[in-house]
């Protein structure tokens, strides 16, 4: 099974994470988070934005298509990522009340949705930007705590 050159389920998912950020940021709800180092913002926000147009597109795929093995692999793809979209979500209802241990949460869990990506559509240019956001992304986390 393969897409061609557009996974429009992540973009569904892309679209589904970039939403609840803009809900959450106007309705007062996030803090905004970042480094006093300035390379340490630029690269969490390159592993970031790679991460989204990787997730969507093919590229430095041969032959520009993402595949999986089975029936089966697609499937645990589906459904990972949508039980990971869903618990982004409702970590973010939570994180007013939740503490420390939910602003990990929030940021391991999107790391985990772009590194499961990249490994089960066999994309080795998103599974390296997803260790770049990574590393970056809980940097800033544990710098702001």
């Amino acid at each position: 099974m393969s897409f061609n050159w557009i996974n429009w389920i992540n973009m569904a998912a892309v679209v589904w994470i970039i939403l609840i950020n803009v809900i959450v940021a106007r309705k007062g709800l996030s803090d905004s988070f970042n480094s006093k180092h300035f390379i340490v913002n630029v690269f969490e926000q390159i592993g970031r934005y790679g991460c989204m147009a990787l997730m969507i597109l093919p590229i430095f795929i041969r032959g520009w298509k993402f595949g999986f093995r089975s029936v089966t692999e697609m499937l645990v793809w589906i459904c990972l990522t949508i039980l990971l979209l869903v618990i982004y979500s409702f970590l973010w209802t939570k994180k007013a009340n939740g503490g420390v241990f939910v602003l990990y949460w929030l940021a391991f869990v999107p790391v985990v949705l772009f590194l499961l990506n990249g490994i089960l559509l066999r994309h080795p240019a998103l599974i390296a930007a997803s260790f770049v956001f990574g590393v970056f992304h809980f940097l800033i986390v544990k710098e702001n705590i």
